[in-house]
């Protein structure tokens, strides 16, 4: 690929991430980290990719966090990590996001360390927009991991832009979290509801489309938030919404008066 077409905020990542030498993007699946892999992948002749595979992690994201490795021909590797042995992902207390994120850094240096890679510099994707809200930047800077979309003050709509003029597949990919974020906070975590909530939203998704949804779980209830111009179609299927929350075991759905918004 081209630095054609890209702006001058991205021709600065590039050069951000030349400063580096050798990098291991640690790659979600999702469009921030995509457009970074591409980019670095401009930069530099020495970049690898690490997808983390864990049970907050959603399938959908590992498959497509490896669909843009092969398109980018660059060297991709999955590393398993287990986050619920921490007392705070476990309990979904307030501090899960900045334990897993910490829990999943380190992991991607042993998995470095392992292969006797030592200088290769580690970044991650998350973007001017979100940086404020996510708990997890504190861990990321606390482990020496580099933001450049943060850095340099790249926001969501200029990277959306960016990957869909590089041909980049989740361009236009809804936005996406952890699993976790489904569940009601102290509520207990385990590999088995963690995949309930997958499931969930894949069959709610079968009946209103790939949009930005998410299927919040509390006291065996299921809340649902969709953007506002897909609320509608949604209320078209509400029996057959009922039926999949009934069937999963849940006592009742509702939806969300507050559309969902991130972009």
């Amino acid at each position: 690929m081209l630095k054609r077409g890209l702006s001058e905020k991205f021709t600065a990542v590039i050069d951000y991430l030349r400063g580096l030498r050798r990098v291991a993007v640690m790659l979600s699946g999702g469009v921030d980290s995509s457009l970074l892999t591409a980019l670095a992948k401009m930069a530099l002749s020495d970049v690898v990719a690490v997808t983390v595979k864990s049970p907050l992690t959603f399938n959908s994201d590992i498959r497509d966090a490896c669909r843009v490795a092969e398109l980018l021909g660059v060297q991709h590797s999955l590393v398993e990590v287990n986050e619920l042995v921490d007392y705070h992902v476990s309990l979904n207390t307030p501090l899960r996001c900045y334990k897993c994120k910490k829990i999943r850094v380190k992991a991607v240096k042993e998995w470095l360390l392992q292969r006797g890679v030592l200088d290769f510099e580690i970044v991650e994707g998350v973007n001017s927009d979100e940086a404020p809200t996510r708990p997890g930047l504190r861990a990321l800077k606390e482990e020496g991991v580099h933001t450049p979309f943060v850095d340099l003050g790249v926001g969501k709509q200029d990277i959306r832009l960016a990957a869909a003029r590089l041909g980049i597949p989740t361009a236009s990919k809804p936005p996406n979290s952890c699993r976790a974020t489904r569940i009601e906070e102290f509520t207990p975590l385990s590999e088995e509801l963690l995949e309930e909530v997958e499931d969930l939203e894949e069959e709610l998704k079968g009946l209103v489309g790939d949009v930005a949804l998410r299927a919040r779980l509390s006291r065996g209830c299921v809340r649902i938030e969709v953007p506002e111009e897909v609320m509608q179609r949604l209320l078209e299927f509400k029996l057959q919404v009922q039926d999949v929350v009934e069937k999963r075991g849940f006592k009742w759905a509702s939806l969300s008066l507050k559309p969902y918004t991130r972009r």
